[in-house]
């Protein structure tokens, strides 16, 4: 078996095996996390009006994903421009099944530097895309990460880039400070902190791509909503969907740090993400999550 495919067993959730013992991406990577990755890929596509993305490009010849995941984003992308050529990394690289021809795959680790020839073309790509990679990039990476993705971009080639701020917010303004969510988000932000990360990073990425050099920089800052809560009716479905892969997010990104960064045990973890879980389902909170 290729090393980067096995797994580990750690809390009744499959690891993979080279991210812990490296403590590189401590996501788990089994059949759950799969489908919440999924239902994330559907909302957050409803979220944007069914745009694979933002910047105005016609005919893209090369498109460069990092962190494909399930690889929902690139397959799409793929099918959609089937004369572009579509490359794939992750740390974890699974095999899609009815993978398009044109969608390439590589298994790579988004702290090393993007300078591989085997996988990457400077200068070559219409558009890069990054999206929730944070957990797994060390937080003095990210200046030389984006560097590295202008490196690659053709001239005229955009990068476009989502991390999630999961210090999640009330429209409603009724959620405590002692709320198990804020609870939540305090020991889950400070476990990242312990493993070098930055779990604010997405509230810096403007100012990074600047610093790098990119021109035209700019950002939207766009609310997942949690709950049937919108008045608008497309909105309060996407809220509506969104509950459960929320719920699943408290408990995948929660497990490995705070057991192994803070100490606590998989009960006491498990106590949290389910007080947590009951406050995602209060409509009354007008919940969501800042991205």
């Amino acid at each position: 078996m290729n090393e980067d495919l096995r797994v580990v067993n750690i809390h009744d959730r499959d690891f993979q095996k080279y991210s812990v013992d490296n403590r590189i991406y401590c996501v788990p990577i089994d059949e759950r996390e799969e489908e919440r990755l999924e239902s994330q890929h559907d909302l957050l596509l409803r979220l944007s009006g069914n745009r694979l993305f933002f910047p105005r490009i016609e005919n893209p010849r090369k498109i460069l994903d990092c962190g494909y995941g399930r690889g929902d984003w690139a397959v799409a992308i793929a099918e959609e421009y089937e004369d572009c050529q579509v490359t794939g990394i992750d740390i974890y690289p699974v095999l899609i099944s009815d993978q398009p021809d044109n969608l390439y795959l590589y298994g790579f680790n988004l702290n090393d530097r993007l300078n591989d020839p085997e996988v990457f073309e400077r200068n070559a790509y219409n558009l890069i895309h990054s999206r929730f990679v944070a957990p797994g990039i060390k937080k003095n990476r990210w200046r030389s990460y984006i560097r590295d993705m202008k490196a690659l971009m053709r001239p005229g080639g955009w990068l476009q880039m989502a991390e999630y701020y999961l210090n999640i917010q009330s429209g409603s303004g009724r959620l405590s400070s002692n709320s198990a969510l804020r609870r939540w988000w305090e020991a889950y932000s400070r476990a990242l902190e312990d493993s070098n990360r930055n779990p604010r990073v997405g509230q810096k990425l403007q100012e990074y791509m600047t610093e790098a050099g990119l021109r035209d920089v700019g950002g939207t800052v766009l609310h997942l909503p949690i709950g049937a809560w919108d008045p608008d009716p497309t909105r309060s479905a996407i809220g509506r969907d969104c509950v459960g892969m929320v719920c699943e997010l408290l408990d995948s990104l929660a497990i490995w740090p705070l057991t192994e960064k803070l100490g606590w045990t998989a009960a006491q973890v498990k106590i949290l993400t389910d007080a947590a879980r009951v406050e995602i389902q209060d409509v009354s909170l007008k919940l969501y999550i800042p991205m």
